[in-house]
């Protein structure tokens, strides 16, 4: 009881904080369609908004992703928040690359939020400043995701190929705090960091920050990390990362699968959230480049029918890892994408 508690408490701080009657509508007629009606609704819809970025993290899942191609432009980007508001998900997170590029990223957050929608947005903190952090909200955003490799400077520094970005995303942070915008530090597990014990120190230094909470990602063998088999956790390693988990502060992947798979599910496959490329894409999540269609070629409605009735999720089943972890899925994947990315559906 203690513990489902403190997931609650955790999860109005952090995620539902000012929650106006146009979200509690959208909340209830989510729980509706998902739980009473079997609809596979997504909580959350991830729209990334640009594969632009100031840093060359060395663990970018999406750094294969980046083509010739025109973005979203911003009509299309509010015409799928017109669809997201139909549909019935709570939640938009923006994502990139590094969103904040975007000019009108403040224009999006106060569209999706006139609807009732929930909005986050992930950033590296180079471009959150004090009037970049007003400006998101005075336009509604939810909370903001701010990365932090490594406690240490010149290692933070070093692993985004980003000099003041360590700076950066502690005043980002502070910042946050001072003006009661719900802020999470977002960082990922390596055995370096399991090793040193730093991610430990990274808890210690969101809590020193002010933040409101710690999300931690499993390493992804996916984009600049596709060949990184080293960075594979030992079963000794994923029960330490687990072990860090705090239903107050601290969950792994994603929070909804904190309550239901103490941290070992997939969101993607259990339907919890839908990716929608710069480009257009439908993937299940950013980090599995599998493409069910593309929004410039079909109406979104359709694309999103086929996606919710395609024998891939049924196939892949609900998995305990990333499906790019997965040696079997890695395997067939790589040996059929022929260097295209994202994959088609039909080609696996």
């Amino acid at each position: 009881m203690k513990t489902v508690l403190s997931q609650f408490i955790f999860g109005i701080k952090v995620f539902f904080r000012g929650l106006s009657i146009k979200n509690t509508t959208k909340i209830a007629f989510f729980m509706i369609k998902r739980y009473f009606l079997g609809r596979p609704v997504p909580f959350s819809v991830v729209l990334a908004v640009t594969y632009k970025c100031q840093c060359g993290c060395v663990h970018c899942s999406v750094a294969d992703y980046a083509r010739e191609a025109q973005e979203l432009t911003a009509e299309e980007i509010k015409k799928i928040i017109d669809f997201v508001d139909d549909w019935g998900p709570v939640k938009v997170t923006f994502f990139g690359g590094e969103p904040l590029i975007r000019p009108e990223i403040a224009d999006f957050v106060a569209y999706a939020s006139s609807k009732g929608i929930r909005t986050s947005i992930d950033t590296n903190g180079l471009l959150a400043d004090e009037d970049m952090i007003l400006g998101l909200k005075r336009a509604g955003i939810g909370n903001i995701n701010v990365s932090v490799d490594s406690p240490d400077l010149d290692a933070h520094d070093r692993l985004r190929a980003s000099a003041g970005c360590f700076n950066s995303a502690v005043a980002a942070l502070k910042l946050c705090a001072k003006h009661g915008v719900a802020c999470l530090v977002s960082t990922y597990a390596s055995k370096t960091s399991i090793a040193d014990k730093s991610l430990e120190r990274i808890i210690t230094l969101a809590r020193e920050l002010g933040a409101d909470g710690v999300k931690i990602l499993f390493p992804i063998l996916s984009g600049k990390w596709r060949e990184s088999e080293a960075e594979r956790l030992s079963p000794e390693e994923e029960a330490y990362l687990i072990g860090l988990m705090d239903p107050s502060y601290v969950y792994v992947e994603d929070a909804l699968e904190m309550i239901t798979k103490r941290g070992k599910g997939c969101s993607a496959l259990d339907r919890n959230l839908v990716y929608i490329s710069p480009y257009g894409d439908i993937q299940p999540c950013p980090a599995i480049p599998v493409s069910f269609g593309n929004l410039r070629k079909k109406a979104l409605g359709e694309i999103i029918a086929y996606m919710d009735n395609h024998p891939f999720f049924g196939k892949c089943g609900s998995c305990a890892m990333c499906l790019m972890n997965d040696p079997s899925f890695r395997k067939t994947f790589f040996s059929r994408s022929r260097g295209r990315l994202p994959v088609d559906v039909e080609e696996l």
